[in-house]
């Protein structure tokens, strides 16, 4: 399974045609500072998406990359943002906004642990996970392990740092 280059697109989009893939809770202060960002110099750099038919038959898209400049823009009383359109599958989307997330600075614990479940859960071991996130795959075979017993409070800990994943 292996994510290809796709073609990309630059579009402005309607706002209410997007879903949230990967949500996420931000910080109210860092929120706030990319709303006032965007106000007085405009969007830097455009949402990803990937496109997909609607019920109604109008396009949809998936919020691949760039929730917080797309809360703001709403915040903002916008209806369209600039959005690059990617060709993705549902797969392939997932597994670009989670290593979106995961590449942050400093990502939260549980979002970690649901997106390497989430991984497993679809088929993924864990050399192959540690490859699309960037981690070592003994680590995530050691997250596995733990996940698998249901020790999400010894995972938070783990990733908080509080006690290590390995033995002294």
């Amino acid at each position: 399974m292996t994510t290809a280059i796709r073609p990309r697109e630059l579009r402005m989009i309607p706002i209410e045609r997007i879903d949230v893939l990967n949500p996420r809770e931000r910080n109210q202060a860092i929120f706030s500072e990319i709303v006032e960002n965007i106000k007085a110099i405009g969007l830097k750099k455009p949402i990803t998406v990937a496109a997909r038919a609607g019920d109604d038959g109008a396009e949809r898209y998936l919020l691949i990359c760039g929730e917080g400049r797309l809360k703001a823009f709403r915040s903002l009383g916008e209806t369209r943002i600039p959005a690059l359109v990617v060709v993705a599958s549902d797969e392939d989307a997932f597994l670009m906004s989670l290593t979106e997330n995961i590449a942050r600075r400093k990502y939260r614990a549980l979002e970690l642990l649901s997106g390497i479940r989430l991984l497993k859960d679809k088929g993924y071991g864990a050399t192959e996970i540690a490859s699309k996130i960037g981690l070592s795959a003994a680590y995530i075979r050691d997250i596995l392990i733990l996940i698998e017993h249901g020790e999400e409070r010894l995972l938070v800990a783990v990733q908080n740092e509080q006690i290590p994943l390995t033995g002294c």
